[in-house]
């Protein structure tokens, strides 16, 4: 081959090879459909073409030759090398994809000399030819790829020349083009012919006395970047294309793993890390620019072999390694040799050290890898570690180094450069607790140190925050260091709270020593808690001033985030302030004493907008409110409320903590008391701020269930002395009276401000719910009488009534009794919903079976109800109102809002109560929806009343009352489908879509509740006859499934409730698909192969379940025949399910997050026709490669074995037996033709 010299004047000139190529990238290939005048994508489809093509000419290999050997004879011309680096970029990774793609079409020979030629290209010294590092990498990278596909052969044959007969002359003529580029670039080029070779070669080159001039080319660090490289390839970090079965990467994986070459691996690695550790750490002169770019690939290298995923399931999840999925790591014992080394781990430590003081170019990177090193040997688990006084020792070491690292971060944490560093260095202080937890570190002398440390760092970042945020006058987007400052916060309140929330502290270890660790967890990090609290409350008081003050406009989304980050900063905080409650209460009430002058101060001037002070004022005290209900309260969701254990213990051995505790509480009650007496007054003044009272009465909805009358304690044997400042009769009606009040006052006075008004619902219900002693407490108090009047005369009363109607209406059922108009005008303009979630707390308050007071207010409760509707169903019924009307509209809502509070009073003492008020008005509800169905406000609060109805009270209905809720939920649903299948809605574009369709997601939830009453009524022969509810549940279904579109399913919510209650269906009642017409049996099949193959493994489990439920049971009963004879397509149903679960499902990589459903929909579905079964394999198998065809089959018929196929519909004991021994089986199954049907 001839090689044209490259004129300096012109750098674009090449030689015959790299002009070919060119020319043939600056051509769109014939299938080109883009824009033929854009170069990069007309050079891009061309270059894709080549590839896919075979590159038959050799391109990519002689244009590299060539290139090549142009750099070394032009190295000194910086132009023709950056001109040529994306060329030779492209060239190399496309013959890496043309060889390993097309593997077997070479000859063994060529391809270990491409290989071994590439690795000595890409470790040549830049003295000898001067190419990029990125450009190493890919030769790195292609020749570890070769090494790898071979990997798997016997290689150990020392023979050089077996397959010189079989050499195509192109191949012959391009090793003799190699050979003469060895000869022209002086490159010593070794001919390595197995594994065994490469390692020997590997470990000279990395050996701490090889030259160049001992024989190998590759220098120690080359040889380590190589290195790093081909252990990649075996982990699974790489993106090379082998064009290879699963299987080959498993065993190549394997192979690697358990046959010594990873071991190897870290034997000479560690030799090479001991060398450069020894460069770093001699007090000689180091040339730190030829050292540290060393050290830097020695220690990637080291952390990839350490943080090797061991095992043969390595590859198994979805096909590639789970690399980094625990943060813990649990290498083999024989490595404890070289990791579990004291000297090793505190050499580390000085390495680091020496490298910070370093101003190479390089140091700032390799400090972070030592760092990450160090984060992996803190990561260290398992049986490396031989007793557990070898672990305390091995953390006595790391704890020590990381408490360097620690204060050397906290002195240096305002530089820019020191972030890295800080940031690690609290990842290594997390990973280190996770690891060994408090049973080892309280056992560790420098313990006391590093909660110092933490402490004053905290402080520290906190304090410097505030600064920051001052400077700018509270203007947060123009703080530079603002995130940094967080992310590390969050970093070290999440290693504080793992220490500070370690159940030892409760429940392990005996009492003496778990105090002692608790006093000086409170004497260092204590104090921590006060400074989040000052820091925070005044940096959001600046914010909000200047938010204020320049009316800027707020991102809704970036809000919400922020609330959602400081909820669970105040969760975690609250953990850190329980250690040394009296001073954090001690804090937040000093806070207060200065905040609530300012506040009244506020409140008693004229009525007056907010300004810039009083919005940062206000917001100051609201997050301070916020968290003090963090530091008594647990989130109690869900729960039964009680009060934290930490806090049962603290006042259990503290008298003063226990009335400081009181004294907080009183001091929130009083400051809300004055807010609601200054909203009686001036309920218009914008500066008595809505989002303030939603925080009283959201820390009173954590507070008031957990400590009014407590009857549950947690963990504690005891009660504690906490609870007795409200444990008394007298002390408790007050509290509960005082509650109540806030709660009317809050709603009268402010009946438009919605999120107050929902918090104070959820109150009153979660106090009703609470215990016996509390709902007879709350019946009790006036404020609650005086709430449940307000109820009553208002009941009937409709939004758009007249001032004269109201007011006559009020008067004529009050009679006598006194009134306060204002108030209960307020409360008569509550929205319905709110009025119905109000209604729904007090018929639980009135719920005691044994109180005659509680049992007379729920008779007046029901009858204003029923009262109020009756005249709507005369007037509607009689025609005095056409339901067109506002009037009647207006009344409609009110009245299914309303009884909607009554369908969620399922919380109640002897709840049959509801039903049999409900079910005499059930009828006349669901006639409703014929005149409002297009009407979605009215339609929607139909169908969640009959939801929430059903999902409360299914369980205790009795067969009269059951038949009564499904034959109006009959005619509910019949209603509601006329007429939204018969209209198409236009919904406008909103960032809530989804809730515009509630109204379908409503009716799905109605029918999956009213499912489960076939089971609930098992084994009671009162219950509901079965073939009932069936028939209710598929006329239902016929109605929802002409709505559920394509686009509709899209929607998650929908969907899942959808799935959930399709394949709960058809798994239950397969047996009454028949009775389905074609096309509606047609679209639920079509939603269910969809669904099958969905993101979302729920979704797809359901829609498994519900295919194996109609495969099940055509095998009983042949229920399909009448669909099969009514399908028009050739392929046949059955076909068409088998096929599609096949290629959609268990050929994939989805199957394994739905294995179990998958395998017991495939047998059912296979057991209906063997034979035909076995024809759907053999079309699949025909579109896969030749040698893979009869594995395939085999694996099938291994799978599906007659005896298996036979007690598919079997039930019992052997019915279960079957599933089990089919799930083991399938399962394997899946590994086993994924190993070669998935390539990579």
């Amino acid at each position: 081959m001839q090689h044209h010299h490259q004129d300096p004047e012109h750098p674009s000139s090449l030689g015959p090879a790299s002009a070919e190529l060119q020319q043939v990238l600056s051509l769109p290939p014939p299938d080109f459909s883009g824009d033929a005048n854009n170069a990069a994508a007309v050079t891009h489809a061309a270059l894709q073409a080549l590839r896919d093509a075979g590159d038959p000419r050799f391109l990519f290999l002689r244009t590299i030759l060539e290139v090549v050997t142009n750099m070394k004879q032009q190295q000194q011309q910086q132009r023709f090398q950056q001109s040529h680096d994306e060329l030779l970029f492209h060239c190399i990774t496309g013959c890496r994809h043309i060889l390993l793609t097309k593997w077997t079409s070479f000859c063994d020979p060529f391809l270990r000399l491409v290989r071994d030629y590439f690795m000595t290209l890409g470790g040549t010294p830049t003295t000898n030819i001067a190419m990029s590092s990125f450009l190493r990498l890919a030769l790195f990278n292609a020749s570890a790829s070769f090494w790898k596909r071979n990997w798997n052969e016997d290689t150990n044959s020392t023979t050089t020349n077996a397959f010189l007969t079989n050499i195509s002359q192109e191949e012959q003529s391009l090793m003799d083009h190699i050979r003469l580029s060895q000869q022209q670039n002086g490159l010593n080029v070794p001919q390595l012919t197995n594994k065994l070779d490469l390692f020997r070669y590997l470990e000279e080159a990395m050996s701490p006395t090889s030259t160049t001039a001992s024989g190998t080319t590759l220098d120690l660090a080359s040889s380590s970047s190589f290195m790093t490289i081909l252990v990649g390839e075996f982990a699974g970090k790489s993106a090379s294309n082998y064009n290879m079965p699963l299987e080959f990467h498993k065993q190549a994986h394997r192979t690697f793993e358990k046959e010594g070459w990873l071991d190897q691996s870290l034997q000479m690695t560690m030799t090479a890390l001991s060398h450069v550790v020894g460069l770093l750490n001699s007090n000689t002169a180091v040339n730190a620019a030829e050292v540290e770019p060393l050290a830097l690939t020695v220690v990637q290298l080291t952390i990839d072999i350490i943080s090797w995923e061991f095992g043969t399931d390595a590859w198994d999840s979805g096909g590639f390694p789970l690399t980094g999925g625990n943060a813990l790591l649990k290498p083999p014992e024989e490595w404890r040799h070289f990791l579990i080394q004291p000297e090793f781990v505190t050499a580390i430590f000085r390495v680091h050290a020496t490298v910070i003081q370093s101003n190479s170019n390089t140091s700032s990177q390799l400090a972070h890898y030592v760092r990450q090193l160090i984060l992996l040997l803190a990561s260290l688990n398992g049986p490396i570690f031989q007793s557990k006084e070898e672990r305390k020792t091995f953390a006595a070491i790391l704890l020590e180094g990381i408490l360097i690292l620690l204060s050397n971060a906290t002195v240096q944490s305002s530089l820019a450069s020191s972030e890295s560093q800080l940031l690690d260095t609290l990842s290594m202080v997390s990973r280190l607790i996770v690891n060994y937890r408090l049973s080892v570190l309280v056992e560790l002398p420098m313990m006391q140190s590093l909660h110092q440390g933490l402490s004053t760092l905290g402080r520290h970042l906190l304090q410097e925050n505030l600064k920051e945020c001052q400077a700018v006058h509270g203007d947060t987007e123009a703080m530079e260091n603002r995130e940094f400052r967080e992310e590390a916060l969050a970093l070290l309140l999440e290693g504080i709270v793992l220490l500070c929330g370690d159940p030892w502290l409760l429940y392990s270890g005996s009492e003496e020593s778990r105090k002692v660790v608790q006093a000086a967890l409170a004497s260092t990090l204590g104090p921590l808690y006060a400074e989040f609290v000052n820091c925070r409350t005044q940096m959001a008081r600046l914010e909000e001033t200047y938010l204020t003050s320049h009316e800027t406009e707020l991102d809704e989304v970036r809000e919400e985030i922020y609330a959602v980050d400081l909820e669970d900063e105040m969760t975690s905080l609250s953990i850190v302030g329980r250690l040394d409650l009296q001073a954090s209460l001690a804090c937040l009430l000093g806070l207060f004493s200065r905040l609530i002058p300012q506040l009244q101060s506020l409140w008693n001037c004229q009525v007056g907008a907010v300004t810039a002070d009083a919005a940062g004022l206000l917001e100051e005290s609201r997050l301070t409110t916020m968290y003090i209900g963090h530091l008594l309260t647990d989130e109690n969701s869900g729960e039964t409320p009680v009060i934290p254990d930490a806090i049962l213990a603290t006042c259990q051995d503290s008298q003063q903590t226990t009335e400081t505790v009181a004294s907080a509480v009183r001091t929130l009650q009083e400051f809300a008391e004055f807010q609601a007496s200054r909203i009686a007054a001036h309920p218009s003044d914008p500066r008595l701020s809505p989002l303030l009272a939603k925080a009283f009465l959201w820390f009173l909805n954590r507070w008031a269930p957990a400590y009014i009358l407590p009857t549950e304690y947690g963990n504690s044997a005891t009660q504690g002395s906490i609870v007795l400042p409200w444990s008394y009769p007298e002390q408790a009606k007050q509290s509960v009276s005082f509650i109540l009040s806030l709660c009317l006052h809050y709603n009268c006075c402010w009946p438009q401000e919605r999120q107050v008004q929902d918090v104070a619902a959820s109150l009153i219900l979660s106090m009703a719910k609470a215990c016996s002693n509390l709902r007879l407490a709350m019946v009790e108090s006036a404020p609650f009488r005086q709430l449940l009047n307000f109820h009553c005369l208002t009941c009937g009363i409709r939004h758009s009534a007249p001032s004269h109607e109201f007011e006559n209406t009020v008067q004529s059922k009050a009679g006598h009794v006194a009134i306060d108009m204002t108030m209960i005008r307020g409360y008569q303009r509550l929205p319905y919903e709110v009025k119905g979630r109000l209604l729904t707390g007090i018929l639980v308050a009135c719920s005691e079976p044994e109180d005659a007071a509680s049992a007379a207010l729920l008779n007046d409760c029901f009858s204003a109800l029923q009262e109020a509707f009756s005249a709507l169903v005369n007037v509607l019924s009689t025609k005095q109102l056409s339901p067109d009307s506002v009037d009647a509209k207006e009344m409609t809502c009110l009245c299914v809002a309303l009884y909607g509070g009554v369908a969620r009073a399922g919380d109640m003492i002897n709840s049959e109560r509801i039903p049999t008020f409900l079910s005499p008005s059930l009828g006349h509800l669901s006639g409703l929806m014929e005149c409002y169905a297009d009407d979605l406000t009215i339609c929607e609060g139909l169908l969640r009343l009959f939801r929430d109805y059903a999902e409360h009270f299914i369980a205790i209905l009795d067969s009269e009352s059951c038949a009564v809720l499904f034959r109006a939920s009959s005619e509910l649903l019949k209603s509601y489908s006329v007429q939204h299948c018969s209209t198409n809605r236009v919904i406008l574009h909103s960032t809530e879509e989804e809730q515009k369709y509630d109204d379908v997601l409503c009716a799905i939830e109605l029918l999956i509740q009213l499912g489960t009453k076939d089971f609930i009524d098992v084994g009671h022969q009162t219950g509901v006859n079965s073939t009932q509810v069936t028939e209710m549940i598929f006329m239902g279904l016929q109605q929802i499934l002409p709505l559920m579109t394509r686009g509709l399913l899209q929607y998650p919510r929908l969907c899942t409730q959808f799935f959930s209650l399709v394949g709960f269906m058809l798994e239950t009642y397969a047996e009454q698909v028949k009775l389905l017409p074609y096309d509606l049996f047609d679209a639920l099949l079509e939603s269910l192969l969809y669904g099958m193959s969905y993101h979302d493994d729920g979704i797809a489990k359901s829609s498994l379940q519900g295919l194996s439920g109609i495969a099940r049971e055509h095998l009983k009963s042949r229920v399909l025949d009448v669909h099969i004879a009514a399908s028009q397509n050739h392929e046949g149903i059955i076909d068409k399910c088998t096929r599609r679960l096949l290629v959609e499902v268990v050929f994939q990589n989805i199957i394994w997050d739905r294995m179990e459903a998958a395998g017991l929909a495939l047998l059912p579905l296979a057991a209906i026709d063997i034979n035909r079964f076995a024809a759907v394999v053999q079309g699949i198998a025909q579109q896969i490669p030749p040698e893979h065809q009869k594995r395939l089959i085999s694996s099938f018929q291994g799978l599906l074995q007659p005896d298996v196929v036979l007690r598919v519909t079997s039930v019992g004991y052997e019915g279960r037996k079957n599933r089990i021994l089919f799930k083991k089986e399938f399962e394997t199954f899946c590994h086993e033709i994924h190993s070669f049907l998935l390539t990579k």
